[in-house]
């Protein structure tokens, strides 16, 4: 990793992210601090004390080198508001939001995985004085919510470490981080929300007329007007284009009430009452109902859906049908709208639970993942359905597919019969185009892939009606609305492209290009597990990754992977495991574990973690 001395006596370390160094007599201040800035290697350029670290923002990978700092005596300050996500964090991991049924996504992915202490922290306008220095922190939000950027004069030149406001010229490190909720929306629907701050941020950069802007990933800019300007009106263009085929314009008719008038905007589909042999149930639910008395049921949201199946059976009939028996449950998707009610309605009918079989591991083992929404209620016993699978069910002919739009985690079901065809799309679509909400959900883009796929699939099955459910009429797109869709969607990837500095775009989009697999287990004293990190090769050449837990002391790690990391196929998945010891008298309760990533030889940092929860062994007191 090089060292590279930027103005007389600043220096930038390269590292997972880059860290700055204010170097003075042997005392250093630094600006962030990755985990491969060691006492070792700073003692190479001439260190002898850290005094003080300054956080841009809480992001692992921008502070996990500051522990061995501390322990040394170096004071650390943060941005102002976000204390409680340094010295604070056990409450964050107490707090079960953060886990299930989180609707939310700041502060992110990447919070601390243990508390580092805070000496201070600095408003919007404070100035720090160092040996002769003036280090002035501006709050510059975007990436993160209380981001700051830090500037300062040396040898003739203004300086400023900006963070991860962009990365080069028209670039950002990533757009899942921009993943916030804005106006009347929540932040799981609010797809580049954090773009409205990140576009203040930019101006106020532009503003302070910096010589060179250093940011956290990425190299140091000296044109620096024009990297800026560059990257806000590549944020405009893409959120105009999610705004002209958002499902969101349905949900939130005034949410992009300033593009009302836009001509790209899709003109809303056709809708329509559902056919009688389809009713809607409550909550999240459908029913298509057989002339046999049958009942096919589609997702189970809560306790009210099994309480009217339970009043048709008694009742005998429902809309002038006969209701004899709940045969079947289709899940069109892991949300816990749709399924916090499995498991009852387990117990309460003997029927079958079944889904497309991208779907059966995150409904059975729910722990294994760390997704938006995600519900702790484990379904049993899921029967899996080939992509493109048909089978007759009474008087119908059923048509599972991997439908991977909302969520990779998505199926849809084709019903055709009584004359007519009927798609349950889940929650990936609506009159005005698709619910492409919210990153963490994993949405791809490319042909074949994501919503494109979806696409692919109305045009070959050409449904009359679509149901969403949360909707009560269904819609039908017409082929210039499917077209247009797709057109918008191959301009959104080639945005992307220019916008994020990755092979392929996605890998800047999807939130678990890489992410621990299992996310979460619970391990007995004194034995072991098997830690591993799944990666989607969204690229066209191979990966090489290699991954190294962070343990806690005492604990072992075996690496079972071959020399120079795990190589992944491009287009493919792929597995990087570790065997991890847990010692005999290691605390119990839960452990969050990160995980350092490096892929073709480019540190990425601590940017995953697993959690492990520490069981009592019998026996022990």
């Amino acid at each position: 990793m090089i060292d590279r001395q930027i103005a007389p006596g600043l220096w930038v370390l390269e590292g997972a992210v880059n860290t700055g160094m204010l170097l003075v007599g042997g005392h250093a201040l630094l600006i962030d601090c990755c985990d491969s800035v060691t006492p070792a290697r700073l003692k190479r350029l001439g260190v002898e004390q850290v005094d003080l670290i300054l956080c841009t923002q809480h992001r692992r990978p921008n502070v996990a080198g500051a522990y061995a700092f501390v322990e040394r005596g170096a004071r650390v300050m943060v941005p102002a508001g976000a204390r409680a996500l340094f010295d604070g964090v056990e409450d964050y991991w107490a707090d079960g939001r953060n886990r299930w049924h989180a609707y939310h996504y700041q502060p992110g992915p990447q919070v601390l995985a243990r508390p580092l202490a805070v000496a201070q922290e600095l408003y919007d306008g404070e100035k720090v004085s160092w040996r002769g220095y003036s280090i002035e922190a501006l709050t510059t939000p975007g990436a993160t919510d209380q981001a700051v950027s830090y500037l300062l004069d040396v040898g003739g030149q203004r300086i400023c470490f900006s963070g991860d406001v962009l990365h080069g010229p028209g670039q950002l490190l990533d757009i899942a981080s921009l993943q916030k909720g804005f106006g009347c929306v929540g932040d799981y629907h609010g797809y580049i929300g954090n773009a409205l701050n990140l576009q203040t941020s930019l101006r106020r950069l532009a503003d302070v007329g910096a010589d060179l802007l250093v940011p956290a990933h990425g190299e140091p800019l000296t044109a620096t007007a024009e990297a800026i300007a560059l990257l806000s009106d590549r944020l405009d263009a893409l959120w105009r284009n999610h705004a002209a085929i958002s499902s969101l314009n349905h949900y939130f008719p005034t949410l992009y009430e300033d593009l009302r008038d836009d001509p790209a905007r899709m003109p809303p589909a056709e809708v329509s009452d559902p056919p009688p042999h389809v009713q809607r149930m409550a909550y999240t639910s459908y029913a298509v109902l057989s002339d046999t008395g049958a009942v096919l049921l589609i997702d189970c949201g809560d306790q009210s859906v099994i309480d009217m199946l339970r009043a048709w059976l008694e009742a005998e009939q429902y809309a002038n049908m006969p209701i004899r028996s709940v045969e079947e449950c289709w899940v069109t998707h892991y949300h816990d709208d749709h399924v916090d009610g499995l498991a009852a309605l387990q117990d309460a009918f003997d029927l079958r639970v079944s889904t497309e079989e991208h779907m059966v591991e995150v409904l059975e083992h729910p722990e294994r993942f760390m997704l938006p929404c995600l519900s702790p209620i484990a379904a049993r016993n899921v029967y899996a359905r080939r992509d493109g699978e048909s089978w007759r069910w009474h008087e119908y002919r059923l048509t599972a597919y991997h439908f991977p739009g909302q969520t990779y985690y998505h199926s849809g079901l084709l019903v055709r019969g009584h004359g007519t065809s009927l798609f349950f799309a889940g929650d990936s679509g609506s009159p005005c185009g698709i619910d492409d909400h919210c990153c963490a959900n994993r949405c791809f883009s490319g042909p074949g892939r994501g919503f494109r796929r979806c696409l692919e699939i109305w045009r070959e099955t050409r449904p009359e009606f679509i149901f969403n459910q949360h909707q009560e009429r269904a819609f039908r797109f017409s082929d210039a609305q499917l077209e247009y869709m797709e057109e918008m969607l191959v301009q959104r990837q080639s945005l992307l492209a220019t916008m994020l500095p990755w092979s392929r775009p996605d890998m800047g989009a999807d939130d678990g290009w890489v992410r621990a697999y299992p996310y979460e287990q619970s391990v007995v004293q004194g034995e072991t597990c098997t830690m591993a990190v799944g990666v989607t090769n969204h690229g066209s050449a191979p990966l090489c990754v290699s991954v190294e837990p962070v343990l806690p002391d005492g604990w072992r790690f075996a690496s079972t992977q071959p020399p120079g990391g795990v190589v992944v196929p491009a287009g493919q998945e792929g597995t990087v495991d570790s065997e991890v010891g847990v010692p005999g008298d290691a605390v119990t309760g839960l452990v969050v574990v990160p995980l350092r990533v490096t892929v073709d030889d480019g540190y990425l940092g601590q940017i995953r973690h697993a959690l492990v929860r520490v069981i009592a062994r019998e026996g022990s007191r």
